[in-house]
């Protein structure tokens, strides 16, 4: 059932999105913090509305311009934002009587914001979450259609391909024949003679 906050809609389909609604709330919180320093010198209330505002206006912002990984958290922002303005005008509406209608209507707009903000960032973490379930089956097929590839680095090195453990005398250390050497004859550079200042060979 298609509704206002909610269609039908694949999980690999990407979400629809518009930041006009967050835009809107940054300029009615802004202006509202405003008035309250205006009216009532109320630094307290300039802070409130110009902070939701911008935090409104940042989550707008990100809808518009940002890459899909950063929808759901503009959302999340915008739904933060909107449960503290509704909250805060639903408590003043109810604990004034002298607001009027005006403080039950911003309070029912920051209703709409969340309501709207909470579905759009399920959308997107719904889509996000088909994304890599997405990976994974892709990741899966390969793994059984390409065993060979998929082994590479089991028993047998990706680089030497050799078992591990395995590896010739001429690249370990020690005791192990060079090559060009002896069977005896010991690996790596001559060994330095404390004792005399200059190493074999000169410098």
């Amino acid at each position: 059932m298609t509704s206002l906050f909610r269609r039908d809609r694949h999980p690999h389909e990407v979400p629809s999105d518009s930041p006009d609604l967050a835009f809107v709330m940054s300029f009615v919180t802004s202006v509202g913090g405003m008035s309250a320093y205006w009216m009532r010198r109320s630094a307290l209330g300039l802070v409130s509305g110009l902070t939701v505002g911008a935090t409104f206006a940042l989550s707008g912002w990100w809808i518009q311009t940002s890459n899909a990984d950063k929808h759901e958290m503009a959302h999340q922002m915008a739904l933060m934002a909107s449960v503290l303005f509704g909250g805060a005008m639903g408590y003043r509406a109810g604990s004034n009587p002298y607001v009027g209608p005006g403080g039950t209507m911003l309070a029912a707009l920051g209703g709409v914001s969340s309501a709207y903000h909470l579905r759009k960032m399920l959308e997107w973490r719904t889509y996000e979450q088909s994304r890599v379930h997405e990976a994974e089956r892709l990741l899966r097929d390969y793994i059984v259609k390409h065993p060979d590839a998929a082994q590479a680095g089991g028993p047998a090195g990706p680089t030497t391909g050799l078992p591990h453990g395995r590896m010739p005398a001429d690249m370990r250390g020690g005791s192990g024949a060079g090559p060009g050497q002896a069977p005896g004859a010991q690996a790596g550079p001559p060994p330095l003679n404390r004792r005399s200042p200059v190493p074999p060979g000169g410098f």
